[in-house]
């Protein structure tokens, strides 16, 4: 009886969990400690800008208790400010959560950031068996750069009110004669939005298709990404190359944009996720909020914030979290992996450095 009853406590040890962790898993020697010393820090982090990222923030900071000071900012002008930070032996910051592009391309070579899997701690988020494919947790060699996010990103709008009768249906179809000059495109001399919707023209049809096109068609460039959405949602343009999906999204969340669509077809695989500073000075609250973002309450948490303001890409790359309703198209098929440019990872890099390649000498730089 006794030797029952001491197995049932030991059950019981095993599955509780203190108030303020994560959920009723087992949690290794030395969490607690992570917790506690965690409480006395803040989580600095930069992040892109979304509703989705402030709401998990504030849960993460209501949970457990730790303060968070955050900063929005485009990932081109985080490498920029973190790169001179560290030169100048200034470690400020402790996490990056945005698209991972800029991260992988840029920052993960040049030795910004600690190896993840130093910040690893739960087994619910090391074990590679709870995420969809292991060959794609990683942006980078490094394994720098963990991306919790695989999304089809369809990053081409059109406005069906111009050119009604134009179809675009194929890569071929936007060398219609009818579409010159009713093109914007975003500034694709870098890996952004932009070039990431010109790389599955690229890959699709090659680099003379990409060169003729931007040289029979003429796009308008804009370097602002809102100011080539507000061209499209004006009707000062018929179709946007590099388009937000959250602007048309909250466009017609508030009751706008109804004439605004996805061209179907013109699909690259984006990349969100998180990488860990060099150095950062609070590295207990950035294992908590790792550890808890990446666990399938954060995750669940993510993808429905993300949901409530964007009518794409809410998924997780873990099994056990399902994609929001209606953005089950969303996910990349991994069996067919090869049709995609994997755009803001390692494994994109150089097919991006083709496309932005192109756009440079069609621009004259």
């Amino acid at each position: 009886m006794a030797r029952a009853q001491n197995l049932v406590v030991g059950v019981l040890a095993f599955l509780l969990v203190a108030p303020g962790t994560l959920s009723a898993q087992y949690v290794p020697d030395g969490w607690q400690q992570i917790l506690d010393k965690a409480k006395t820090q803040k989580l600095v982090v930069t992040n892109q800008g979304s509703p989705a990222y402030d709401a998990a923030l504030e849960a993460f900071s209501k949970k457990f208790g730790i303060k968070v000071d955050a900063t929005v900012a485009r990932p081109t002008a985080v490498v920029a400010r973190i790169q001179t930070e560290q030169r100048n032996s200034m470690f400020l910051a402790d996490v990056w959560w945005s698209i991972t592009g800029q991260m992988t391309s840029i920052a993960s070579p040049a030795g910004m950031f600690e190896p993840f899997e130093n910040y690893l701690v739960l087994p619910e988020v090391k074990d590679v068996a709870n995420w969809r494919h292991p060959d794609y947790l990683y942006g980078d060699a490094k394994r720098t750069v963990f991306t919790h996010t695989h999304e089809i990103n369809r990053a081409t709008y059109r406005n069906r009110d111009l050119l009604a009768e134009v179809k675009i249906d194929s890569y071929e179809s936007l060398m219609d004669p009818k579409l010159k000059g009713k093109i914007v495109v975003r500034e694709s001399s870098v890996p952004n939005a932009g070039s990431y919707a010109l790389a599955p023209i690229y890959k699709a049809k090659g680099a003379d298709f990409l060169a003729a096109f931007l040289k029979e068609q003429q796009p308008r460039v804009f370097d602002n990404a809102e100011q080539l959405d507000t061209q499209l949602i004006r009707g000062a343009a018929a179709l946007a190359i590099g388009g937000q999906s959250s602007s048309f999204a909250q466009c017609k969340l508030d009751g706008g944009c109804k004439n605004i669509d996805e061209v179907e077809g013109f699909e690259t695989a984006v990349s969100r996720g998180l990488a860990v500073f060099r150095n950062p000075p609070n590295p207990e609250a950035t294992k908590v909020f790792i550890n808890w973002i990446l666990s399938k309450e954060g995750q669940e948490l993510f993808v429905r914030e993300w949901a409530k303001v964007n009518t794409s890409a809410a998924v997780s790359m873990r099994k056990d979290v399902a994609p929001a309703k209606g953005h089950e198209k969303d996910l990349p098929d991994f069996t067919k992996a090869d049709r995609y440019v994997w755009a803001s990872t390692q494994q994109g890099d150089e097919e991006l450095k083709v496309v932005t390649g192109i756009f440079k000498t069609w621009v004259g730089k």
